[in-house]
């Protein structure tokens, strides 16, 4: 029972001391009620609206790490693309290259196939103006030899020779001359 009791004065001092000081039961479960109120109504207030704004800023964020990641995909999907289209380039090159390389091979081919044609007609042509200058020459040479067999043979002779045996004497003489020539 002493328990009790010490209790009780304990709880009459603490009444007593609140009376001194002008504080009263219904005054403090009116503060109490206050500070409920006060609670819940910052809780409404202020705790939910910056509890959305987090949210929401939560929200926006993982939006812009979703756009970053979708744009990241696609820098690299562009880029093996970009890979693809210069492979794709060289490759063409390498192939425009090749067909320009065998169209020069080609025409140079061409032209000198088309030089030697022109050295060959050449060749052939001074060779036929040779052909040609030689026979001249030797027909100058003969009509020289027979001129000079005539006139020799006239002095050997010492008459006039008609023009058939002049001409038999030519033959004969050509005919021996070529002889000796080829032989």
């Amino acid at each position: 029972m002493f328990e009790f009791t010490s209790e009780s004065m304990l709880l009459s001092a603490f009444s007593d001391m609140l009376d001194e000081m002008g504080i009263t039961w219904s005054s403090i479960l009116l503060h109490l009620i206050a500070l409920v109120i006060l609670t819940v109504g910052l809780y409404l207030l202020l705790f939910k609206p910056v509890k959305k704004m987090i949210r929401e800023r939560q929200e926006k964020v993982k939006k812009i790490e979703k756009e970053n990641a979708e744009l990241n995909e696609e820098v690299k999907a562009l880029k093996n693309s970009s890979e693809k289209v210069l492979a794709d380039a060289k490759k063409e090159a390498a192939a425009i290259h090749e067909s320009v390389v065998k169209v020069a091979n080609q025409k140079a081919s061409d032209i000198v196939g088309e030089a030697k044609a022109k050295a060959k007609a050449m060749i052939d042509r001074t060779e036929t103006e040779m052909d040609e200058e030689r026979k001249k020459l030797q027909a100058d040479v003969e009509k020289q030899i027979a001129d000079v067999s005539l006139v020799v043979a006239e002095k050997v002779i010492g008459r006039d020779i008609s023009k058939a045996d002049n001409h038999r004497l030519i033959e004969e003489s050509l005919k021996e001359w070529s002889e000796k020539e080829n032989g």
